[in-house]
């Protein structure tokens, strides 16, 4: 972490608090002694040193004096000795420490137990807990000082500065506590304090389920962009993610079989599973893959043909932008509105909520149903309905 220059003498004068200068001792062994204030206790705690045995006495108290010079600059910019990274593990640095995590993430996605996306993500939740130390001239040398009034510090400064929604707050905090498992797990820390925090109340979801007018638009892409409308129908008819979309192979379809497997290698939920191919979506695929080799992307950068170059997530997203533009359809309508459609449709057709859970690998009824538009009006299937007392 970049240290804050102290420029005024009162603010010298605390730091001098924080440690004694060192100086050279001549008795039976020669030392260097300082003293050097404890994170933990706040009192001021002993160090020694002893100078290498030479032969000159006069180089030996040279080289003593240099020991003690750099000693002094070290204490003097901020340096105390419990930044060292060795000896407790409690007085590690929070530089050491996220960097450890960084690169055993980075092994984990070697051995293709975490995603690539998972390395950037946490990279990135660092970079901003970074910025702020800088922004706000925080000192963060210690793991210790990652305690609960920074990290609350930290969080409004998300939420209320930086005018974030409540799902990236909670996303920082959820990140934060993991962060700090780690470290748990290692010794570096002792408590996890983010469980005390509360996150916020998130917003319900602002995408919006696809009318019967937009989804006859969409079906004007046959026309125009067939291979693009055959990537939205993976996404409506298998839920299929959008990063997924671009990571999977023609080899990961099976048309005899109706089922597309999602490998763990690229899967959100780090598994590997396969997801049905309804009928509907059967003829659509098949065309799709006519030119298609093995090897290929199932949804490449050429045009979302299938082919050998690997489409960014963003290009999606772009064209969904050019098609709304093109046929004037509302921004409400995300491009993951066809996945909420697509568990709304399928609910709504009769299909039992636990098969359509599993279609949409997730873990918990519940993720299924916050997904469900709620009806904002009558609902026309109920209002018909043989209920009766």
């Amino acid at each position: 972490m970049p240290k804050i220059q102290k420029n005024t003498a009162h603010e010298k004068a605390v730091a001098f608090l924080d440690y004694k200068p060192a100086e050279l001792r001549l008795n039976k062994q020669w030392l260097i002694v300082y003293y050097a204030k404890n994170p933990l206790t706040k009192e001021l705690e002993r160090f020694r040193l002893s100078v290498p045995v030479i032969a000159s006495k006069s180089e030996r108290i040279k080289y003593a004096k240099k020991i003690v010079l750099e000693i002094n600059k070290k204490l003097d910019s901020g340096w105390l000795p419990y930044y060292s990274n060795s000896g407790t593990n409690e007085f590690k640095t929070y530089e050491y420490c996220f960097k450890k995590f960084l690169e055993h993430t980075a092994a984990e996605v070697e051995n293709k137990t975490k995603r690539p996306d998972t390395l950037r993500s946490y990279t990135s939740y660092f970079n901003m807990i970074n910025k702020y130390v800088v922004d706000k001239k925080m000192k963060l040398d210690l793991i210790l000082e990652l305690n609960k009034p920074f990290v609350v510090n930290y969080l409004d400064w998300i939420y209320f500065e930086r005018k974030n929604s409540p799902a990236t707050y909670n996303n920082h905090l959820i990140f934060i506590g993991n962060f700090i498992n780690y470290c748990i797990g290692r010794g570096y820390m002792k408590e996890n304090f983010t469980a005390s925090i509360l996150r916020k109340k998130e917003d319900p979801k602002k995408r919006q389920v696809l009318t019967v007018q937009v989804k006859e638009k969409l079906k004007n892409l046959q026309n125009d962009e067939y291979n693009y409308f055959a990537l939205c129908m993976a996404t409506y008819f298998c839920f299929i993610r959008r990063t997924e979309l671009t990571k999977l192979k023609v080899e990961n379809v099976n048309l005899n079989k109706s089922y597309i497997n999602i490998p763990k290698e690229i899967s959100k939920n780090g598994k590997d599973e396969n997801v049905t191919i309804p009928n509907a979506f059967a003829a659509i695929l098949a065309k799709h893959l006519v030119k298609a080799k093995n090897d290929d992307y199932l949804f490449s950068d050429d045009n979302f043909k299938t082919g050998k170059k690997q489409l960014k997530p963003k290009k999606i997203s772009d064209n969904w932008v050019k098609f709304q533009k093109k046929y004037k359809v509302g921004k409400e309508f995300q491009f993951y509105s066809l996945k909420d459609t697509g568990i709304t449709d399928l609910l709504i057709s009769g299909i039992p909520a636990i098969k359509v859970r599993d279609q949409a690998r997730h873990y918990d009824l519940k993720i299924t149903e916050k997904y469900t538009a709620r009806n904002k009006a009558c609902d026309e299937t109920v209002r018909n309905s043989n209920f009766d007392f």
